[in-house]
């Protein structure tokens, strides 16, 4: 499976406390944009698991 998380779920997922710093790691290649819906960013939940080394 897999799903699409959206901002705020990646950032709680993550621990991340700012968007800016979501954004950060976006630019930075650390964190990857699965899709976009109109003004919408999504994330693969399974790039999200190899992040955290699950």
């Amino acid at each position: 499976m897999n799903s699409l998380l959206n901002s705020k779920q990646v950032m709680e997922l993550l621990n991340i406390k700012s968007e800016t710093t979501l954004i950060k790691y976006e630019r930075e290649g650390i964190i990857k944009v699965a899709r976009r819906f109109g003004n919408q960013k999504r994330y693969s939940f399974k790039h999200i698991q190899k992040i955290l080394g699950e």
